[in-house]
C-alpha cells in the first residue's frame, strides 16, 4: 500500500513539469536572456506584420480613393473641356451678336435719314401741291377779269364798228392801222384796229396790236385781255407770239401776279430759246428767285 501511495505522486509531478513554460508556452517564464530575445522578436515581428496588413488595407483604400480621385478629375477635365467650347462659341456668339447690333445701329440710322429726307419731301410736295391750288385760283381770276374786259372791250368795237358803218375797206384798214402804231398814233391806230377786229380780219393780229396799244398806255388788264385773245384765235407760232408772251408776263408783274409771269417767261424760254426776248426773260426771271 506504501508503495503505491508514493509511487502516484511521482506520476502526476512528472506531467507537471515547471521547466516546459519555454518559448512555446502562451505565458512563458524562466526564460533565458536568448529566449527573450527570440520571444521579443517574434513579437516584433509580430506587430510588424499586424502593421503591414494594417498599411496594406490603407493601401487598398487609398487606391479605392486615387481611382475616385482620378474619375472625379477626368470628369473635371471633360467639364473643363466642355466650358472651353461653350466659352469658344460664346465667343463667336457674341461676335456674331455685335455685328448684328452695328448692321442694326447702321439700319436705324439709314432709316432715320430716309425718314427725314420723307418728312422733307413730303412738306415739299404739300407746299408745291398748295402753290399750284394758289396759282390756279390765280389764273382762274385772271381769265374771269380777262373775260370780262374783253366782253367789255367788244361792246366797245361793236359800237365804233357801228359809228364807221362799214364804210371802211377791211384790208386798208389794218394797213393804215399798223402804220398808225408804229407811227405812235395808237388812238387812230387803236379804233382802226378795233374795226378789223369786228371785221374779223386778221382777228388774232388785230388783237394783237390791240394788246400791244393798251400795254403802251399802261393799261395792262385790257392788254392781257387782247394778249389772251389773239393766242385763242392763232395758237400757232407767229411773227410777234415771243413779244407778246414778254409783255404779258411785264403785264402780270404789274399787276402783282409773279406767278403767271413766270409762266409767261419759261414759256419763251422754252419755245423762243434764240429770240431776243429769251434773254430779256431770263433777266426778268433772275428778278423773281
Amino acid at each position: 500500500m506504501k508503495k503505491f501511495f508514493l509511487l502516484l505522486p511521482i506520476f502526476i509531478f512528472a506531467d507537471v513539469n515547471p521547466f516546459n513554460a519555454g518559448l512555446n508556452s502562451l505565458n512563458p517564464y524562466g526564460l533565458t536572456p536568448d529566449e527573450k530575445a527570440i520571444l521579443k522578436n517574434k513579437k516584433d515581428i509580430s506587430n510588424l506584420k499586424k502593421q503591414l496588413i494594417n498599411l496594406n488595407n490603407r493601401l487598398d483604400k487609398l487606391k479605392i480613393k486615387l481611382v475616385a480621385y482620378d474619375e472625379t478629375i477626368n470628369n473635371l477635365n471633360d467639364r473643363l473641356s466642355a466650358l472651353d467650347s461653350i466659352l469658344s462659341e460664346i465667343g463667336v456668339l457674341k461676335s456674331q451678336i455685335d455685328k448684328v447690333k452695328k448692321e442694326q445701329n447702321q439700319t436705324v440710322k439709314n432709316y432715320t435719314e430716309l425718314e427725314k429726307r420723307v418728312s422733307n419731301l413730303e412738306n415739299n410736295i404739300s407746299k408745291i401741291q398748295n402753290e399750284i391750288i394758289s396759282l390756279k385760283d390765280t389764273i382762274r381770276q385772271i381769265v374771269n377779269v380777262q373775260n370780262n374786259n374783253f366782253n367789255y372791250l367788244k361792246n366797245a368795237i361793236q359800237q365804233i364798228v357801228t359809228n364807221l358803218n362799214n364804210k371802211i375797206d377791211k384790208k386798208e384798214a389794218l394797213k393804215k392801222a399798223k402804220a398808225y402804231f408804229f407811227g405812235n398814233q395808237l388812238n387812230k391806230a387803236k379804233k382802226l384796229f378795233e374795226y378789223t377786229l369786228s371785221q374779223n380780219y386778221y382777228p388774232a393780229t388785230s388783237s394783237y396790236y390791240l394788246g400791244e396799244i393798251a400795254f403802251k398806255q399802261k393799261r395792262y388788264k385790257d392788254a392781257l385781255a387782247y394778249f389772251k385773245k389773239s393766242i385763242e384765235l392763232y395758237p400757232k407760232k407767229t411773227s410777234f407770239t415771243a413779244r407778246l408772251l414778254y409783255h404779258s408776263g411785264i403785264s402780270f408783274l404789274k399787276l402783282g401776279n409773279k406767278d403767271a409771269a413766270k409762266l409767261s417767261f419759261q414759256k419763251i424760254l422754252s419755245d423762243f430759246p434764240n429770240s431776243k426776248y429769251a434773254n430779256l426773260a431770263k433777266k426778268e426771271l433772275e428778278k423773281l428767285k
